[in-house]
């Protein structure tokens, strides 16, 4: 509980303060490792497809966050602007969303963990031209150094070259590619919506959204019947509250601080945190790949940081 309370504090702040935004951006990056973790043991040990994982993981994250308003932050489901604010809140939950859950979780499926966390990683790129093209943000050079560099420490992490490592199918390419383009939706969409929405109204909506789309999709009986076992029932509630509620909600207060571009970047500190947690979790051994792809991401991630502070200390005043 003690975790909500934070996230409401940092989003009443109305100043962009970047070190919260890396933080919770970092955080969304350790709830997804985890998620990552949960459903490759979910597909090891059940039948579970990538479809009905969504659809009831995101069930029970959306009741469990409504448990969680009911109690501490009623006023969150009220909209201002009901109207206008539904016109960003449906497609808003129906396609970044659930798009970047299930697409995510069906490129695991076919690829594997590692090329599938490749893959997704590739947003930033998609982040970067959308900011560029069609929001007019100014291409810094320690930006596109930084997503270049932490790109490439992801690749190293996952083993992109070690030979004959990686093999994707033409199928699994096309999978993750759409979850990267569904990840730096989610981040485009929470950064740029209207800003009288709080965090915890574009998750909740967004998860309302997601669960009536996959509830009509799938049904309730085949959404709810892998509950039946208790302890998969386990892991799908620890995968919505730590995997779902919580990092989707950190991503989105991380962008009231920094754009996406810089939010998914910093995001990409998943793999290494994955590998981290299979290292403490499973017993299996920490691998220069990971230790030299981390170090890469992480010095990136600083790297934009830095740069960052450059540039607006060296930017003109206005008067």
């Amino acid at each position: 509980m003690s975790s909500l309370i934070i996230v409401q504090k940092m989003d009443g702040m109305n100043t962009r303060r970047p070190l919260f935004g890396y933080a919770f951006a970092a955080l969304a990056a350790l709830g997804w490792a985890a998620g990552g973790l949960i459903s490759q043991e979910l597909y090891r040990s059940s039948t579970i497809d990538p479809a009905t994982l969504t659809g009831v993981r995101t069930t029970c994250a959306f009741l469990i966050l409504t448990i969680l308003l009911l109690v501490f932050r009623r006023k969150s489901f009220v909209l201002k602007r009901p109207r206008r604010d539904l016109t960003f809140l449906i497609p808003f939950g129906v396609i970044a969303m659930a798009g970047m859950n299930f697409t995510y979780l069906q490129s695991i499926q076919i690829s594997g963990v590692a090329p599938a966390i490749l893959m997704e990683y590739m947003a930033p790129i998609f982040t970067l031209f959308v900011a560029v093209t069609l929001f007019k943000q100014k291409l810094r050079p320690g930006i596109l150094l930084g997503v270049a560099f932490a790109i490439f420490g992801c690749a190293i992490v996952v083993g992109v070259f070690n030979h004959g490592a990686l093999t994707v199918s033409l199928r699994g390419v096309e999978w993750g590619a759409a979850s990267a383009v569904a990840f730096g939706l989610y981040g485009i969409m929470g950064d740029k919506g209207p800003a009288e929405i709080d965090t915890f109204s574009k998750l909740y909506y967004g998860l309302l959204f997601s669960t009536l789309l996959w509830n009509i999709i799938l049904g309730p009986t085949r959404v709810f019947a892998p509950l039946a076992n208790p302890r998969t029932a386990a892991f799908i509630l620890l995968m919505a509250s730590v995997a779902t509620v919580l990092p989707f909600g950190a991503f989105l207060v991380a962008l009231r601080h920094i754009d996406a571009t810089r939010a998914s970047v910093t995001a990409i500190l998943e793999p290494v945190a994955a590998g981290l947690g299979a290292a403490i979790l499973f017993g299996q051994q920490l691998t220069h790949n990971l230790i030299i792809g981390g170090l890469i991401v992480i010095g990136a991630i600083a790297f934009i940081q830095i740069s960052e502070r450059r540039d607006i200390q060296h930017s003109p005043r206005e008067d």
